[in-house]
Parts: structure tokens; C-alpha cells; sequence
């Protein structure tokens, strides 16, 4: 068994570190909209795509993972889907090429289900 102090941390970083890496998304793209386009050649229509791409993600992913998180160990699926979103988020606020920052943001949905999903379904 674990010693409490350990449960405890283990606690504070999915309450708190988890939330900070799946919210981040939601808050980053608006804040950062004006020194986006400043530093390039960005449409309102690419701005208004980069903002919904995580909502798309969530959207057509959500169906497989709740089959995945039935077929596969949860705490390994959430603990690849919380690496990929970090790494993701790490992308987007570094990156300044177009691909990257779309693909890190449908990325940032995609894991978004998961993590969502692996509350919900619990550690197996």
C-alpha cells in the first residue's frame, strides 16, 4: 500500500495538474488570437478554425474511446492520452507553423475525451 502522503500528491496532481494541461486549451487560443495573426498571415477563417479544431476532435473521437478505455487497461490509455496532450499543448504554444499548431490543437480535443472518459470509467 501506498504511504498517505504519496495518495495525497497523487491526489493534488490529476485534481490539479491534470485540469491545468485540459484547460489550457480552452483559454489559450483566445488569449492568444491578436499575437497570432501579428505574426503571420493568418484569415479569421484559419483563427476560427485553430479555436474549434479541439471541439472537433472531442466531437469525432468520443464514440472510440469509450470502446478503447472497455478493451484496454484505463491507466495506461489515460496515461498516454495525458503525455500526448502535454506534448501537444507544448507544441502549440511554442509552434508557429500552421500544421502544427492545427494537428497539437485537434490533439488537445482528442485527449480531452479520454481524460474525460477515464474519470468516468475509473482505473481498471
Amino acid at each position: 500500500m501506498a504511504a498517505p502522503g504519496v495518495k495525497l500528491l497523487i491526489f493534488v496532481v490529476f485534481c490539479q495538474g491534470v485540469q491545468m494541461f485540459m484547460s489550457y486549451d480552452g483559454g489559450a487560443t483566445p488569449a492568444c488570437v491578436d499575437a497570432i495573426q501579428q505574426s503571420g498571415d493568418w484569415s479569421q477563417v484559419e483563427l476560427g478554425l485553430l479555436g474549434s479544431l479541439d471541439k472537433v476532435g472531442l466531437t469525432l473521437t468520443s464514440v472510440l474511446w469509450g470502446r478503447v478505455l472497455q478493451e484496454f487497461p484505463t491507466k495506461v490509455v489515460l496515461s498516454m492520452s495525458l503525455f500526448v496532450n502535454a506534448s501537444s499543448v507544448l507544441i502549440f504554444g511554442t509552434s508557429g507553423i500552421k500544421v502544427c499548431m492545427f494537428l497539437a490543437k485537434l490533439l488537445m480535443g482528442i485527449t480531452h475525451v479520454v481524460k474525460q472518459f477515464g474519470v468516468l470509467a475509473g482505473s481498471s
